[in-house]
C-alpha cells in the first residue's frame, strides 16, 4: 500500500519516556480502516521505529486481548473504575439537577456533613465539595479542612 493509497482519519500520540507511540486510524482507498499502532524510539543519533496493524474487522478481539492484558498487569481503564465507583456511589459523574443543587445546598447550610451528604446524593465525597464550591456555598479554604 503507497501513500497515496490510505488516508489518515485520527492520530493520538503518547509520549512516555525516550519512546513516543502512535495510535493512527486510517483509511484505505476501498474505505476499509485500519488501527496503526507505531512505537518511535531514539537509537543513539537515529530513531527505531517498530508497527503493527489491525485490520476493523479484527479490532474487537484485539481490544478484548489488551483489555485482559492490562488487567493482568492491574492497570485500570476509566470504564472500569467509574463502574468500580458506582457501585458505592450509584450516582457519580452523572451531571446534577436544578433540585438536586437546590436540595444541597439547603443540607449543607442546615448542617449535614459532606460525607452524609454523598451517602444520600449516591456520590463520591469529593463530587459533594466540588460541587458546593461550584455553587459558591463552600470556598477552596473550606475544602482543604
Amino acid at each position: 500500500m503507497n501513500t497515496e493509497d490510505k488516508k489518515e482519519l485520527f492520530t493520538e500520540r503518547v509520549v512516555a519516556g525516550s519512546r513516543t507511540y502512535f495510535f493512527d486510524v486510517k483509511e484505505a482507498k476501498d474505505g476499509a480502516r485500519y488501527l496503526v499502532i507505531s512505537e518511535s524510539k531514539q537509537a543513539g543519533s537515529s530513531y527505531d521505529h517498530s508497527r503493527i496493524m489491525i485490520f476493523e474487522e479484527h479490532l474487537e478481539s484485539f481490544a478484548e486481548g489488551l483489555q485482559k492484558a492490562l488487567q493482568f498487569l492491574g492497570v485500570k481503564t476509566k470504564a472500569y473504575k467509574v463502574d468500580d465507583v458506582r457501585q458505592t456511589y450509584p450516582k457519580a459523574y452523572e451531571r446534577w439537577t436544578p433540585e438536586e443543587d437546590e436540595r444541597l445546598k439547603l443540607e449543607y447550610q442546615a448542617g449535614v456533613s459532606v460525607s452524609e451528604l454523598a451517602i444520600y446524593f449516591q456520590r463520591q465525597p469529593s463530587a459533594i465539595r466540588s460541587r458546593l464550591t461550584k455553587l459558591g456555598v463552600l470556598t477552596t479554604r473550606d475544602k482543604a479542612e
